[in-house]
């Protein structure tokens, strides 16, 4: 193929993900390819035991006339006179709302969410409160910016900053976890704390191409900074690309040949893999639990589309709960909490559902409907995404970057919320919408679901710097060492639960793996440390001196790490998930 074919180019991910981390200098790459997450080769934390940054990689394709992929650009590639890359992030928390409820719900109908800060009345004060760099951009290989201009009244906020690599890919590094209030108040709550900032963000990626002298458009792209990922390596039960191919879908709907292996078994293997960081998902689908979904056993069972199995499909399948969200299903799947939990739970949305698209999914595969492509020997697709085809990387990019980040409970939530369901926020499938300079951003004292899903409102128009993130928590710190798991105990001690698959519940500590790898043990003794799940906040009890606590030790508690089973036995899985690095048993 000849580069005169190339008439348009694409950034791919399309939503990249960063995450903030208090290490100074180090730093790994987020995730490339769809089912694979490795591990940093020096582990999530320096050598002080610092947590690293997350870094969102962005690429850009050479597209045809029919938008098919010609090549991946570099800024090294003779025909490429110049690629410029710009990128804009801001935190706007601390001036926008309260988030009292997702306002797209219909429990929200009544809410009216004051503004944060809401003493501050003046356009000069509110400014204030916006932290907003300005735009950085960079057109060289190895070349570096920062966005450390910004700030929250007169303190400086470094919100992070960008680099290119040999090639010219850009990479996206966040804030560092810092989070304060310049008058000292203490935090008191798990979302809305007047007075005080973080150092997350998000905002547009855009770049110029300019090949043999002709300007080329560019699709943009939009990066969010998010909180750490304290397990990387387990997926939450719905994706943030769940949410998103959802909308996709809506956008563009098409006919979808149920695969087992792409559709169906992604989501029995997500709720398999929780037990690593809630001891209510251990006991109902762990290792020999009784919906052990990672037996290779009853995965052929499961895989098999004939009639003989389809009783035990519809009895699967009838466990889910219903997103049509018309009854109350306290006992139904998934058992985590929704966007609409409350203590007693008063309302469906109390509990969280699979995505439309995916419950239509295990509809046809409990019917037979279903392609049976499911290989339990079979290697995963690609270790780099070089081993992809050439077409499949774009998309690839944009899946492996939003399935490693939460599609729910929205109450906020980890990575963003519940704007990410709404269409108007996308221009294009799991493309952000851009908005010009100067959209409205002042929508009176109080917000309402009625303004916040107008023609007019936040969430049409399109995004500027800072406009996803604004609707999450402020401090992040304060939300992840809030939501947890088992709030009606007499029910059910650890069940539902919000996020452990970023905030883990219950952990097989570090010192209990060890005893599980120990063959001078007995094997009850081995047993009983794998049967045994520590607290993964357990240093921080759920009150307002600990939220204040983990605003400066949010880095000291361990990360969830794939580790190997014991080679001496098939008793134990052959992976497991094992908290590491917590800096807080060391004290």
């Amino acid at each position: 193929m000849t580069t005169d074919q190339i008439v348009k180019c694409a950034i791919h991910p399309a939503i990249g993900i960063a995450r903030v981390g208090n290490s100074p200098d180090q730093y790994f790459i987020g995730p490339e390819i769809p089912g694979t997450n490795h591990s940093p080769s020096a582990g999530y934390k320096d050598e002080q035991g610092r947590i690293k940054r997350q870094a969102a990689r962005f690429r850009i394709y050479g597209l045809d006339s029919a938008g098919n992929v010609v090549r991946e650009l570099s800024m090294n590639d003779q025909d490429v006179d110049s690629i410029s890359w710009t990128v804009h992030l801001a935190n706007k928390k601390a001036a926008w709302y309260n988030f009292d409820l997702a306002l797209d719900i219909p429990v929200a109908a009544d809410i009216k969410s004051n503004l944060r800060n809401s003493s501050l009345q003046s356009p000069e004060e509110r400014a204030k409160l916006v932290i907003d760099p300005g735009a950085r951009t960079i057109s060289s290989p190895n070349e570096n910016a920062r966005f450390d201009t910004g700030t929250f009244f007169d303190t400086p906020v470094d919100l992070g900053e960008i680099l290119t690599d040999s090639s010219g890919n850009l990479l996206v590094l966040g804030g560092f976890g810092h989070s304060s209030s310049p008058d000292g108040a203490d935090v008191y709550t798990f979302a809305n704390n007047d007075g005080w900032h973080d150092d997350t963000s998000d905002g547009p990626v855009s770049a110029q191409v300019v090949i043999n002298g002709q300007t080329i458009e560019v699709d943009p792209a939009w990066v969010i900074v998010a909180p750490p990922d304290f397990a990387p390596g387990i997926y939450g039960v719905v994706t943030m690309y769940d949410i998103a191919l959802e909308a996709a879908h809506t956008m563009h709907p098409q006919p979808i040949q149920v695969s087992f292996a792409k559709h169906i078994l992604p989501i029995f293997q997500r709720f398999s893999l929780t037990q690593w960081v809630n001891e209510g998902f251990y006991h109902e689908f762990g290792y020999k639990a009784p919906w052990d979904f990672l037996n290779p056993d009853l995965l052929a069972h499961l895989a098999d589309p004939s009639p003989e199995m389809r009783p035990l499909r519809q009895e699967i399948f009838e466990k889910f709960r219903q997103p049509s969200y018309v009854k109350m299903e306290r006992d139904a799947w998934p058992p985590v909490y929704g966007d609409g939990m409350d203590v007693p739970a008063n309302n469906p949305r109390n509990w969280l559902t699979m995505t439309t698209l995916q419950f239509s999914w295990l509809e046809q595969w409990a019917q037979g409907n279903f392609s049976s492509d499911y290989n339990a020997s079979s290697a995963p697709a690609a270790e780099a995404l070089e081993d992809l085809p050439l077409a499949a990387r774009p998309h690839a990019l944009d899946e492996a970057a939003l399935e490693w980040a939460l599609g729910g409970a929205f109450h906020p939530g980890c990575e963003a919320t519940w704007p990410m369901r709404i269409l108007s926020l996308y221009s294009a499938p799991f493309r952000i919408k851009h908005a010009a300079p100067g959209k409205r951003e002042d929508f009176g004292p109080v917000l309402t679901p009625e303004i916040a899903l107008s023609p007019d409102g936040p969430l049409s128009g399109g995004s500027l710097p800072g406009d996803l993130s604004r609707w999450m928590a402020v401090p992040w710190q304060t939300d992840t060492a809030s939501c947890r798991s088992g709030y009606e105990p007499k029910i059910n001690k650890y069940l539902p639960t919000f996020w452990p698959a970023r905030v883990p519940n219950h952990v097989l500590s570090e010192d209990n793996y060890n005893k599980v790898l120990n063959e001078n043990l007995t094997m009850p003794e081995r047993q009983d440390a794998f049967d045994t799940r520590t607290d993964w906040l357990e240093a921080f009890p759920q009150d307002t001196k600990a939220l204040n606590r983990f605003v400066e030790d949010w880095y000291k508690v361990g990360v969830i790490v794939r580790q190997d089973g014991p080679a001496d036995t098939k008793r134990f899985p052959a992976a497991i998930h094992v908290e590491m690095g917590n800096e807080l048993k060391k004290q």
